[in-house]
């Protein structure tokens, strides 16, 4: 049993291994490192009968819901309504568009080969379908996009911090199992050894009672004298008792011994489990510290 769950753990410490140290990306792709950029070019957004300017920028391994779901928090009050394959927000405020308030049209695509969405957003005058002309949109655009790539890898952060939870709750199990069956090994040791020293000592006073019947047979089978024979009577009394006592503790050794043998074989499964998980939980730790370190490096 403990083989079989080392064995199924080992695959995901695997999984992690090859995706923090070989390649930087784990197994649902998400990278450990960041060396991308973020940029906002020139787009358009087809509205009505026209095409809006729109500046879009990357959204790296993000889905399309994801970013969808995002985008409202990064942008108070914006309240989006989908209007066909585009989104819009009305008489929102934005500083870096307008001091008065503005619609602002949003459309996000994603790439699925290469795991990314884009999000370009275009702005116009609150009611109309004039498109706001500020040069410090495109900046603030850009800024949009590093707010939701932060925002993405920091829900990769917190997804791994929960995995890391696991991972050392499990990790504190198994060392928990394998000090209770070092613990099991000890005490069963110390029964084996209990019971093999009674064992000796009964078999010492079983010698010592033979010796007693076996010498006032000789006097009764001499003298025929009652009190010998009660005597004789009184040593085989006592050696029953002892070979009932003997018969027992025999039995109770045979027993530790069992004990002693299956906790000894288990030993190797639990100190098995116990490294394959304290692994799984090194590598999630190292995963988790190098999304900080890539979230720290999104500018």
């Amino acid at each position: 049993m403990y083989i079989l769950r080392s064995l199924l753990v080992l695959p995901f410490a695997l999984a992690f291994t090859l995706g923090s140290t070989a390649q930087t990306t784990l197994k649902d792709g998400t990278t450990l490192v960041w060396d991308k950029e973020i940029t906002a070019i020139d787009d358009s957004l087809p509205y009505e009968s026209m095409h809006a300017p729109a500046y879009k920028v990357p959204v790296y391994e993000a889905t399309t819901s994801q970013v969808n779901k995002l985008l409202p928090t990064l942008l108070p009050g914006a309240s989006f309504k989908r209007q066909g394959r585009m989104m819009k927000a009305t008489g929102v405020t934005f500083p870096p568009a307008s001091s008065a308030p503005v619609d602002i049209l949003a459309n996000v695509t994603r790439n699925k080969k290469q795991g990314n969405s884009t999000v370009s957003l275009a702005f116009l005058h609150s009611g109309t379908t004039t498109p706001v002309e500020n040069p410090a949109l495109q900046s603030a655009v850009r800024d949009i996009g590093v707010r939701l790539n932060k925002a993405i890898v920091q829900q990769q952060v917190d997804k791994w911090t929960k995995e890391l939870g696991k991972a050392d709750s499990k990790h504190t199990r198994a060392a928990k199992s394998h000090d209770k069956a070092q613990k099991k090994l000890a005490k069963t040791r110390n029964q084996l050894a209990k019971s093999t020293q009674e064992k000796v000592e009964l078999q010492n006073e079983h010698a010592v009672l033979q010796k007693e019947v076996d010498l006032y047979n000789q006097k009764w089978n001499i003298s025929h004298d009652p009190k010998d024979l009660k005597r004789v009577n009184k040593a085989r009394s006592r050696i029953t008792k002892n070979g009932t006592k003997l018969s027992k503790v025999i039995a109770r050794e045979a027993k530790a011994q069992r004990e002693l043998d299956k906790s000894s074989s288990n030993i190797p499964g639990v100190q098995q489990e116990q490294d394959a998980k304290a692994a799984a939980h090194v590598d999630m730790q190292r995963t988790v510290d190098a999304l900080k370190r890539k979230l720290e490096s999104i500018r």
